[in-house]
Protein backbone atom coordinates (compact mmCIF):
# COMPACT_ATOMS: atom_id res chain seq x y z
CA UNK A 1 0.00 0.00 0.00
CA UNK A 2 2.71 2.45 0.55
CA UNK A 3 5.83 3.07 -0.86
CA UNK A 4 9.49 1.62 0.00
CA UNK A 5 10.31 5.09 1.29
CA UNK A 6 7.18 5.47 3.48
CA UNK A 7 8.78 5.19 7.47
CA UNK A 8 6.77 2.42 9.36
CA UNK A 9 5.11 4.63 11.64
CA UNK A 10 3.73 6.83 8.67
CA UNK A 11 2.49 3.67 6.90
CA UNK A 12 0.97 2.33 10.12
CA UNK A 13 -0.93 5.88 10.50
CA UNK A 14 -2.56 5.78 6.94
CA UNK A 15 -3.36 1.85 7.15
CA UNK A 16 -5.15 2.94 11.06
CA UNK A 17 -7.33 5.25 9.14
CA UNK A 18 -8.21 3.66 6.24
CA UNK A 19 -8.77 0.09 8.30
CA UNK A 20 -10.68 2.15 10.94
CA UNK A 21 -13.06 4.17 8.20
CA UNK A 22 -13.59 0.36 5.96
CA UNK A 23 -15.33 -0.64 9.45
CA UNK A 24 -18.41 -1.15 8.64
CA UNK A 25 -18.27 1.66 6.00
CA UNK A 26 -18.57 1.15 1.56
CA UNK A 27 -15.59 1.51 -0.41
CA UNK A 28 -16.57 3.92 -2.58
CA UNK A 29 -17.40 6.02 0.41
CA UNK A 30 -14.44 5.85 2.11
CA UNK A 31 -12.49 6.40 -1.05
CA UNK A 32 -14.28 9.85 -1.19
CA UNK A 33 -13.39 10.79 2.78
CA UNK A 34 -9.59 9.39 2.89
CA UNK A 35 -7.74 11.79 0.95
CA UNK A 36 -9.31 14.50 2.60
CA UNK A 37 -9.34 13.22 6.20
CA UNK A 38 -5.45 12.90 5.65
CA UNK A 39 -5.32 16.16 4.08
CA UNK A 40 -6.57 17.47 7.11
CA UNK A 41 -4.64 15.01 9.58
CA UNK A 42 -1.74 14.10 7.80
CA UNK A 43 -0.18 12.20 10.49
CA UNK A 44 -0.16 10.65 14.09
CA UNK A 45 0.74 14.05 16.15
CA UNK A 46 -1.89 16.55 14.04
CA UNK A 47 -4.58 14.14 14.95
CA UNK A 48 -4.26 13.60 18.73
CA UNK A 49 -3.76 17.43 18.88
CA UNK A 50 -7.05 18.34 17.22
CA UNK A 51 -10.20 19.31 19.02
CA UNK A 52 -12.47 16.48 19.21
CA UNK A 53 -15.55 18.50 17.30
CA UNK A 54 -12.79 18.59 14.34
CA UNK A 55 -12.61 15.20 14.14
CA UNK A 56 -16.10 14.32 13.88
CA UNK A 57 -16.56 17.01 11.50
CA UNK A 58 -14.05 15.53 9.21
CA UNK A 59 -15.58 11.96 9.95
CA UNK A 60 -19.31 13.39 8.50
CA UNK A 61 -20.50 11.32 5.78
CA UNK A 62 -19.16 8.04 6.86
CA UNK A 63 -21.36 6.50 9.76
CA UNK A 64 -20.40 4.75 13.29
CA UNK A 65 -19.52 8.03 14.79
CA UNK A 66 -18.03 6.61 17.50
CA UNK A 67 -15.16 5.35 15.31
CA UNK A 68 -13.90 9.26 14.89
CA UNK A 69 -13.79 9.64 18.82
CA UNK A 70 -11.87 6.02 19.21
CA UNK A 71 -9.53 7.14 16.53
CA UNK A 72 -7.94 10.10 18.25
CA UNK A 73 -7.88 8.40 21.54
CA UNK A 74 -5.49 5.95 19.61
CA UNK A 75 -3.37 7.98 18.19
CA UNK A 76 -3.41 9.90 21.60
CA UNK A 77 -2.43 6.75 23.32
CA UNK A 78 0.25 6.51 20.95
CA UNK A 79 1.72 9.73 21.35
CA UNK A 80 1.27 9.72 25.74
CA UNK A 81 2.04 6.10 25.90
CA UNK A 82 4.56 5.07 22.88
CA UNK A 83 6.61 8.10 22.24
CA UNK A 84 4.59 8.67 18.78
CA UNK A 85 5.72 5.31 17.87
CA UNK A 86 3.69 2.38 17.08
CA UNK A 87 3.35 -0.98 19.11
CA UNK A 88 4.87 -3.47 16.35
CA UNK A 89 3.18 -6.47 17.50
CA UNK A 90 -0.36 -6.91 17.09
CA UNK A 91 -1.16 -7.99 20.52
CA UNK A 92 0.37 -4.62 22.00
CA UNK A 93 -1.74 -2.95 19.18
CA UNK A 94 -5.09 -4.82 21.12
CA UNK A 95 -4.55 -2.76 23.81
CA UNK A 96 -4.85 0.68 22.10
CA UNK A 97 -8.16 2.04 22.32
CA UNK A 98 -10.41 1.25 19.17
CA UNK A 99 -8.56 -1.77 17.51
CA UNK A 100 -9.91 -4.82 17.66
CA UNK A 101 -8.10 -8.23 16.40
CA UNK A 102 -8.24 -7.39 12.78
CA UNK A 103 -6.79 -4.11 12.67
CA UNK A 104 -4.46 -4.60 15.13
CA UNK A 105 -3.58 -8.04 12.71
CA UNK A 106 -3.59 -6.04 10.11
CA UNK A 107 -0.75 -3.05 10.51
CA UNK A 108 1.23 -5.25 13.03
CA UNK A 109 1.71 -7.88 9.57
CA UNK A 110 1.62 -5.28 6.72
CA UNK A 111 3.30 -1.99 8.19
CA UNK A 112 5.82 -4.33 10.68
CA UNK A 113 6.13 -8.13 9.26
CA UNK A 114 4.73 -9.84 11.95
CA UNK A 115 3.40 -13.62 10.64
CA UNK A 116 -0.01 -12.76 11.78
CA UNK A 117 -3.49 -13.24 9.47
CA UNK A 118 -5.75 -10.42 9.19
CA UNK A 119 -8.76 -11.95 9.61
CA UNK A 120 -11.69 -9.66 8.03
CA UNK A 121 -14.60 -11.40 7.06
CA UNK A 122 -13.02 -12.39 3.26
CA UNK A 123 -10.13 -13.81 4.82
CA UNK A 124 -12.36 -15.67 7.46
CA UNK A 125 -14.78 -17.21 4.58
CA UNK A 126 -11.87 -18.76 2.42
CA UNK A 127 -9.96 -20.20 5.82
CA UNK A 128 -13.09 -21.32 7.02
CA UNK A 129 -13.34 -23.52 3.86
CA UNK A 130 -9.96 -24.71 3.49
CA UNK A 131 -10.23 -25.77 7.14
CA UNK A 132 -14.10 -26.91 6.76
CA UNK A 133 -14.57 -24.92 9.36
CA UNK A 134 -18.16 -26.05 10.99
CA UNK A 135 -18.47 -23.52 14.01
CA UNK A 136 -20.28 -20.34 14.24
CA UNK A 137 -18.83 -16.77 13.21
CA UNK A 138 -18.30 -14.81 14.95
CA UNK A 139 -18.86 -16.78 17.89
CA UNK A 140 -15.57 -18.71 17.05
CA UNK A 141 -13.48 -16.49 15.34
CA UNK A 142 -11.00 -17.19 17.40
CA UNK A 143 -10.21 -20.61 17.44
CA UNK A 144 -10.79 -19.68 13.14
CA UNK A 145 -7.73 -17.25 13.73
CA UNK A 146 -5.72 -19.69 15.18
CA UNK A 147 -6.01 -22.35 12.64
CA UNK A 148 -5.31 -19.46 10.05
CA UNK A 149 -1.83 -19.05 11.39
CA UNK A 150 0.00 -21.99 9.51
CA UNK A 151 -0.74 -20.19 6.29
CA UNK A 152 1.31 -17.34 7.49
CA UNK A 153 4.45 -18.66 8.90
CA UNK A 154 7.42 -18.19 7.35
CA UNK A 155 6.08 -16.38 4.21
CA UNK A 156 5.56 -12.45 3.13
CA UNK A 157 1.96 -12.23 5.47
CA UNK A 158 0.68 -8.85 3.40
CA UNK A 159 1.61 -10.78 0.07
CA UNK A 160 -1.07 -13.67 1.61
CA UNK A 161 -3.70 -11.40 3.39
CA UNK A 162 -3.58 -9.83 -0.05
CA UNK A 163 -4.05 -13.26 -2.30
CA UNK A 164 -6.96 -14.56 -0.01
CA UNK A 165 -8.66 -11.21 -0.29
CA UNK A 166 -8.73 -11.36 -4.06
CA UNK A 167 -9.27 -15.24 -4.13
CA UNK A 168 -12.70 -14.38 -1.47
CA UNK A 169 -13.73 -11.90 -4.59
CA UNK A 170 -12.99 -13.63 -7.59
CA UNK A 171 -13.49 -17.47 -6.17
CA UNK A 172 -15.04 -18.06 -3.04
CA UNK A 173 -17.51 -15.78 -2.88
CA UNK A 174 -20.50 -15.58 0.11
CA UNK A 175 -22.92 -16.00 -2.14
CA UNK A 176 -21.49 -17.68 -5.15
CA UNK A 177 -18.06 -20.12 -5.84
CA UNK A 178 -15.70 -20.79 -8.85
CA UNK A 179 -14.46 -23.87 -7.43
CA UNK A 180 -13.25 -25.75 -10.78
CA UNK A 181 -11.12 -22.67 -11.30
CA UNK A 182 -9.60 -21.88 -8.21
CA UNK A 183 -6.17 -22.16 -7.36
CA UNK A 184 -6.30 -24.29 -4.07
CA UNK A 185 -8.84 -26.37 -5.00
CA UNK A 186 -7.24 -29.52 -4.58
CA UNK A 187 -6.46 -28.11 -1.48
CA UNK A 188 -9.98 -27.38 -0.06
CA UNK A 189 -12.00 -29.87 1.24
CA UNK A 190 -15.46 -28.66 0.38
CA UNK A 191 -16.64 -26.81 -2.54
CA UNK A 192 -19.72 -26.24 -4.51
CA UNK A 193 -23.09 -25.96 -3.16
CA UNK A 194 -21.60 -27.19 -0.09
CA UNK A 195 -18.81 -24.95 0.37
CA UNK A 196 -21.73 -22.14 0.26
CA UNK A 197 -22.73 -23.64 3.89
CA UNK A 198 -19.68 -22.39 5.49
CA UNK A 199 -18.71 -20.37 6.85
CA UNK A 200 -21.80 -21.02 9.46
CA UNK A 201 -22.94 -17.27 10.38
CA UNK A 202 -25.06 -16.41 13.48
CA UNK A 203 -28.75 -14.52 13.00
CA UNK A 204 -28.69 -11.30 13.69
CA UNK A 205 -31.53 -9.40 15.72
CA UNK A 206 -33.64 -7.18 13.54
CA UNK A 207 -32.97 -3.73 14.09
CA UNK A 208 -34.72 -1.53 16.85
CA UNK A 209 -37.34 0.91 15.13
CA UNK A 210 -36.76 4.60 16.55
CA UNK A 211 -38.85 7.38 15.97
CA UNK A 212 -37.39 11.14 15.46
CA UNK A 213 -38.89 14.52 14.64
CA UNK A 214 -36.21 17.03 13.51
CA UNK A 215 -37.06 20.49 13.89
CA UNK A 216 -35.11 22.88 11.08
CA UNK A 217 -35.55 26.73 12.11
CA UNK A 218 -34.66 28.85 9.49
CA UNK A 219 -34.99 32.53 8.11
CA UNK A 220 -34.52 31.15 4.35
CA UNK A 221 -30.50 31.32 4.43
CA UNK A 222 -29.70 30.07 7.71
CA UNK A 223 -30.48 27.34 10.34
CA UNK A 224 -30.54 26.39 13.87
CA UNK A 225 -28.74 23.55 14.67
CA UNK A 226 -26.64 22.01 17.60
CA UNK A 227 -24.35 19.28 18.42
CA UNK A 228 -25.59 16.61 19.80
CA UNK A 229 -24.44 15.17 23.30
CA UNK A 230 -21.81 12.43 24.24
CA UNK A 231 -23.84 9.48 24.44
CA UNK A 232 -26.14 7.79 21.76
CA UNK A 233 -27.04 8.32 18.11
CA UNK A 234 -24.73 10.10 16.44
CA UNK A 235 -22.90 11.13 19.48
CA UNK A 236 -21.32 14.35 19.36
CA UNK A 237 -22.09 15.19 15.37
CA UNK A 238 -23.49 18.72 14.12
CA UNK A 239 -27.37 18.10 13.78
CA UNK A 240 -30.64 19.39 14.05
CA UNK A 241 -32.57 19.57 17.00
CA UNK A 242 -34.91 16.32 17.77
CA UNK A 243 -38.05 17.61 19.75
CA UNK A 244 -41.06 15.60 21.28
CA UNK A 245 -43.24 15.77 18.70
CA UNK A 246 -45.25 17.66 15.93
CA UNK A 247 -44.10 21.41 16.62
CA UNK A 248 -47.01 23.77 16.49
CA UNK A 249 -46.84 25.60 13.92
CA UNK A 250 -44.59 23.95 11.61
CA UNK A 251 -44.58 23.03 7.93
CA UNK A 252 -44.14 19.12 8.00
CA UNK A 253 -41.81 19.08 4.72
CA UNK A 254 -42.43 14.89 5.11
CA UNK A 255 -40.24 11.72 6.40
CA UNK A 256 -37.26 9.73 5.67
CA UNK A 257 -36.07 6.63 6.94
CA UNK A 258 -32.33 5.61 7.60
CA UNK A 259 -30.63 1.98 8.64
CA UNK A 260 -28.09 2.09 10.80
CA UNK A 261 -26.55 -1.19 12.15
CA UNK A 262 -29.03 -2.10 14.88
CA UNK A 263 -31.51 0.57 14.18
CA UNK A 264 -34.05 1.90 11.58
CA UNK A 265 -34.87 5.50 12.09
CA UNK A 266 -38.02 7.36 11.29
CA UNK A 267 -37.03 10.78 10.78
CA UNK A 268 -40.01 13.36 10.82
CA UNK A 269 -38.95 16.52 9.25
CA UNK A 270 -40.36 20.15 9.79
CA UNK A 271 -40.08 23.26 9.35
CA UNK A 272 -40.29 26.66 11.03
CA UNK A 273 -39.88 29.92 10.45
CA UNK A 274 -37.38 32.19 12.14
CA UNK A 275 -38.69 35.04 13.81
CA UNK A 276 -37.95 37.99 16.30
CA UNK A 277 -38.29 35.98 19.15
CA UNK A 278 -35.96 33.00 17.65
CA UNK A 279 -33.63 35.69 16.91
CA UNK A 280 -33.18 36.44 20.37
CA UNK A 281 -32.93 32.80 21.79
CA UNK A 282 -30.75 31.16 19.31
CA UNK A 283 -28.11 29.06 20.03
CA UNK A 284 -24.72 29.87 19.22
CA UNK A 285 -24.92 27.26 16.65
CA UNK A 286 -26.13 28.92 13.57
CA UNK A 287 -25.29 27.24 10.30
CA UNK A 288 -25.57 28.68 6.31
CA UNK A 289 -28.07 26.75 4.14
CA UNK A 290 -25.20 25.98 1.45
CA UNK A 291 -23.13 23.31 0.17
CA UNK A 292 -20.16 23.76 2.89
CA UNK A 293 -22.42 22.76 5.88
CA UNK A 294 -23.87 19.88 4.15
CA UNK A 295 -20.51 18.22 4.23
CA UNK A 296 -20.19 19.00 8.14
CA UNK A 297 -23.40 16.64 8.37
CA UNK A 298 -23.34 13.06 9.47
CA UNK A 299 -25.47 11.12 6.43
CA UNK A 300 -28.82 10.84 8.21
CA UNK A 301 -28.98 14.73 9.19
CA UNK A 302 -27.61 15.31 5.29
CA UNK A 303 -30.75 13.34 4.79
CA UNK A 304 -33.31 15.80 6.33
CA UNK A 305 -31.34 19.02 4.87
CA UNK A 306 -31.93 17.79 1.69
CA UNK A 307 -35.64 17.01 2.40
CA UNK A 308 -36.06 20.23 3.91
CA UNK A 309 -35.49 22.12 0.75
CA UNK A 310 -33.63 24.65 2.21
CA UNK A 311 -30.42 23.89 1.08
CA UNK A 312 -28.71 25.32 -1.61
CA UNK A 313 -26.91 22.33 -3.21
Amino acid sequence: MAPGDVPPDDHAYRVLVSEIMLQQTTVATVLSRYGPFLDRFPDLPTLAAAGANEVRDAWAGLGYYRRAGLLQACAQSVMEHHGGAFPQKAAQLAKLPGLGAYTSAAIASICFGEAIMPMDGNIERVVARLEAFKGPLPKEAAQLRKKAQKYVMGVDTGHVAQAFMDLASSHCGANSTNCPTCPLQKLCPVQGPDALKIPQKQMKKPPIEVTWHLLLTHDGERVIMERRGPGGIMAGMLGFPVVDGPPLGAYYAGSITHRLTHRMITAHVYLLKWDQQTDKTAPAIVKDCNRATLKQLPTLMRKVAERSGLFKV
